[in-house]
């Protein structure tokens, strides 16, 4: 999928091709951070269906009793496509400004956004996300959808045991069967649930999750509380203009959508079930966070804990015994405990993480160690945008785009090389995209034949070193005219 950005920030025109791992450096101020929560904002309203008709030619077949199928088509196919560019034609203006909380209102006057998917993208997307697990409804009946021979079928299944329904991850309360069945035409229902498989949940972790993490319940509380007040002056404000004024300052929520939605993710895990996880039981995501803490947190432990007066705190685990609220823990604890509060109670095939600067208070061989469990997590079907400063990520990405996928024995042997001892860590050239933002402009550091052109990124380590040689040259001819 590629993404043409204009007029964004300090950059005039730009492409990005966003693959299962996109990464992106550059120097501050040049508009890295506005490319990614645009990406993950063209996303999000991607799993929304467009206002525009559905096709009419669509070759719906009753299958039986709450059950049909559906031709996977060129027709199908295009839809999809138009459904995506007119996702980032309406991403603008008003709209962008409100995502942003521009209160300007200038900065995005003229942005806008062009993306383009290939039928075949849309597919291959289609074959591969179409869900395993069916899709709980609010009434406890469940949508199943799969796919066989180019072959869609959908299923309304009857109701499923209330437990079932709070394990699982595909939950919609306000959908019930009978709105499917009375308002609801199943194609409807089959483009409804094929985008949200295609563009799945996003989540996004900003390069103030530190500060966050350490006082979003603090924010929520405080929010609430002027909330309530605007409400109760609009009740007694008697003018129309400034009841106008009062909901103007209501919606008003002070922070762009992708921090915003980073807070309700935290709230979200604060007050919904989080299951005790079993380690007979863990999954792939949960396994690959145990690692994480092996490697990076010298085996001191994230989690959530239920507190006295209800809901949960963040703790760590720092020794038996012995736990510490996260505030008390150090830098690159806080900065890590949203992947691994994601990685055990949220993630799934098919997501898109977006993380601003994961590098953030991590020691060099950390950021390498960290950017192997990314990969990994790639290679466990999450795609992930990061963002970064970090001249390591970019060395130890081409370390692995440089695996040999065709011999699986010689993979596992350079495996050994890494710092996790896991193969699952390399990942095939054609799944990775890496750009350094230079004179306001994305540059691809992809080459067919090197793997990530990172030593392009070495111009200020050369400065450095020229300015060493500068003082030191400086310094003898000083000492020289003394001596004469």
């Amino acid at each position: 999928m590629k993404i043409k950005f204009s007029n964004l920030g300090c950059i005039k025109e730009t492409e990005l091709d966003l693959r299962p791992l996109t990464v992106i450096i550059g120097p501050n101020n040049s508009s890295k951070t506005y490319i990614a929560y645009s990406i993950y904002g063209l996303w999000e309203r991607a799993r929304l269906l467009q206002l525009h008709m559905l096709p009419s030619n669509l070759e719906l077949n009753k299958k039986g009793e709450d059950s049909w199928s559906l031709k996977i088509d060129n027709n199908l196919l295009d839809f999809f496509i138009k459904d995506v560019e007119d996702t980032a034609v309406n991403f603008q203006q008003s709209i962008l400004e409100s995502f942003f909380q521009d209160s300007s209102r200038k900065i995005f006057s003229n942005t806008s956004f062009k993306m383009i998917i290939s039928r075949q993208e849309v597919e291959d997307g289609i074959k591969q996300l179409i869900q395993q697990e069916p899709t709980v409804l609010g009434d406890g009946s469940s949508v199943k959808i799969s796919c066989q021979d180019n072959v869609l079928f959908i299923k309304i299944q009857p109701e499923e045991a209330a437990n079932q329904i709070i394990k699982n991850k595909n939950y919609i309360p306000s959908i019930s069967k009978a709105m499917i069945e009375a308002m609801i035409a199943p194609e409807f229902v089959f483009i409804m649930f094929i985008k949200h498989r295609l563009f799945s949940n996003a989540f996004l972790f900003p390069s103030a999750r530190n500060a966050f993490i350490n006082t979003y319940k603090i924010l929520a509380n405080r929010r609430y509380k002027l909330l309530k007040e605007n409400q109760r002056n609009l009740f007694m404000s008697s003018g129309s203009e400034r009841q106008f004024e009062l909901l103007k300052e209501q919606g008003d929520i002070r922070y762009p959508k992708p921090v915003e939605d980073f807070l309700e993710f935290l709230a979200d895990l604060d007050i919904q079930e989080t299951p005790k996880i079993k380690s007979t039981e863990k999954n792939d995501f949960q396994k690959l966070a145990d690692e994480i803490e092996t490697q990076l947190q010298n085996k001191n432990k994230t989690n959530l804990k239920s507190t006295k007066l209800g809901g949960k705190e963040i703790k760590v685990s720092v020794k038996t015994g012995l736990e510490i609220d996260l505030y008390n823990a150090s830098s690159s604890i806080k900065q890590l405990a949203p992947l691994l509060l994601y990685l055990r109670f949220r993630a799934s095939k098919g997501d898109f993480l977006v993380i601003d600067e994961p590098e953030m208070n991590l020691h060099p061989e950390s950021q390498a160690k960290l950017l192997e469990a990314l990969s990994i997590l790639v290679n466990l079907g999450v795609r992930i945008l990061l963002t970064t400063h970090s001249p390591y990520i970019m060395a130890h990405l081409n370390n692995l785009v440089n695996g040999n996928h065709e011999n699986p024995q010689i993979l596992k042997t350079q495996s050994l090389s890494l710092y996790l001892k896991d193969e699952r860590a390399f990942l095939p050239m054609d799944r990775v995209s890496a750009y350094e933002m230079k004179k306001n402009k994305l540059v691809s550091l992809n080459d067919p034949d090197y793997g990530i052109r990172w030593d392009t990124l070495s111009d200020v380590s050369v400065d450095i070193q020229q300015k060493f040689f500068e003082i030191y040259e400086a310094g003898r001819e000083k000492i020289n005219d003394t001596e004469e």
